[in-house]
C-alpha cells in the first residue's frame, strides 16, 4: 500500500487500517475488496474510536451486499452509537425484513425503543429476540427489565429465572433475580439468590452489601453484620456501607461497634446521604 494512501488516514484510523491489513496478510489491495472486509475494517475503526470512518465502511458493505442482514445491523449499531436513532431504526428494520427470525436486529431495535421511552414497543422486540435466540441470558434479562418497567412483574421474574437457568454461574443474573424477588416481597427467595450472587461474584462489594440489607430486613442480624463487613473489606471507603453497618450494630446492641462505623460514615456527602435515605426506605418497605 502506497505512502499517499496511508497519509490520508488520521493516526488512529491508520493504525486500525494497519491492524486490518496485518490480519489480511497475503492480500495487498489499496482498500478492502469485499463487503466482509469492509465490515472488518469498520470494526477496527470502531475499536479506535473512529465511528464516522467506520460508518463509511459499513455503508459500503451494505452497498456491496444489501441482502445481508448482519451488515445492516452493524451499520444500525454504529448509527445508534452516534445518536442517529432514526437511521439506526431504518437499518434494523431492513435487517428484519431480510431475515425476520434473526434475533440481533430485534434486540438492537428494542434498545432504541427503550432509550426513547417506547417501552411497549421495546417489550415486543425483546420478546422476538428471546424467541429467536432462546438461550441468550442477556436477552432474557433485558426483556425482564422492560416487563418490570411496564408493570408485568410476574412475567419479568419468569424471564430472570430463565436467565439464571441458562447461566447458573453468572452472579449478575442471580443478583437481578434477587432484586426482583425483594421488590415483590419474596424475602426468602431474594436472600437465596443474593447468596448465589455473592458466591459466583465474590469480589463484588455491592452484592455483599445488598445481601446484608436483606439479612437485616429478615432480622438475621449476625448474618447481616458478616455480609456488610465483607462488603466493607472489599470497598472500605464506601461510607454508605459503614452507615448501614452502624445501624445494624446498634440494633444488635453493640453500641461501641456502631459508634466506630458511624464515625467512619460521618464524612458522607450529599449524594451518599441521599443514597442512604433511598436504601433505608427500600429496606423498610
Amino acid at each position: 500500500m502506497g505512502t499517499d494512501r496511508k497519509d490520508s488516514f488520521a493516526d488512529g484510523a491508520q493504525q486500525a487500517f494497519e491492524e486490518w491489513r496485518r490480519r489480511r496478510a497475503g492480500i495487498d489491495p489499496t482498500e478492502p475488496e469485499t463487503a466482509y472486509e469492509r465490515q472488518e475494517f469498520g470494526d477496527a475503526l470502531c475499536n479506535e474510536g473512529r465511528i464516522r470512518e467506520a460508518i463509511i465502511q459499513y455503508r459500503k458493505a451494505v452497498e456491496m451486499e444489501g441482502d445481508n442482514p448482519s451488515y445492516h445491523t452493524r451499520l444500525g449499531d454504529a448509527y445508534a452509537y452516534s445518536e442517529m436513532s432514526v437511521k439506526a431504526v431504518a437499518e434494523y428494520r431492513k435487517a428484519i425484513k431480510i431475515s425476520p427470525r434473526r434475533a440481533e436486529p430485534h434486540y438492537s431495535l428494542a434498545e432504541i425503543y427503550r432509550r426513547c421511552g417506547k417501552w411497549n414497543a421495546a417489550v415486543a422486540e425483546y420478546r422476538k429476540a428471546t424467541q429467536y435466540n432462546a438461550m441468550n441470558p442477556f436477552y432474557r434479562y433485558k426483556l425482564g427489565m422492560a416487563l418490570w418497567h411496564v408493570g408485568l412483574r410476574d412475567e419479568a421474574i419468569e424471564q430472570l429465572e430463565m436467565a439464571v437457568q441458562i447461566a447458573p454461574t453468572d452472579g449478575f443474573y442471580h443478583f437481578c433475580l434477587g432484586d426482583f424477588y425483594a421488590q415483590a416481597g419474596r424475602l426468602a427467595d431474594a436472600i437465596i439468590e443474593m447468596q448465589q450472587a455473592t458466591i459466583f461474584s465474590p469480589r463484588d462489594p455491592y452484592y455483599s452489601f445488598r445481601l446484608g440489607l436483606l439479612y437485616a430486613h429478615a432480622c438475621y442480624l449476625e448474618d447481616a453484620i458478616a455480609a456488610l463487613r465483607r462488603a466493607i473489606k472489599l470497598n472500605p471507603r464506601e461510607r454508605v456501607y459503614h452507615a448501614v453497618l452502624a445501624d445494624v450494630y446498634r440494633e444488635a446492641g453493640n453500641i461501641e461497634r456502631a459508634e466506630l462505623h458511624l464515625n467512619l460514615a460521618e464524612q458522607m456527602d450529599e449524594f451518599d446521604a441521599a443514597n442512604l435515605a433511598i436504601i433505608k426506605r427500600q429496606a423498610e418497605s
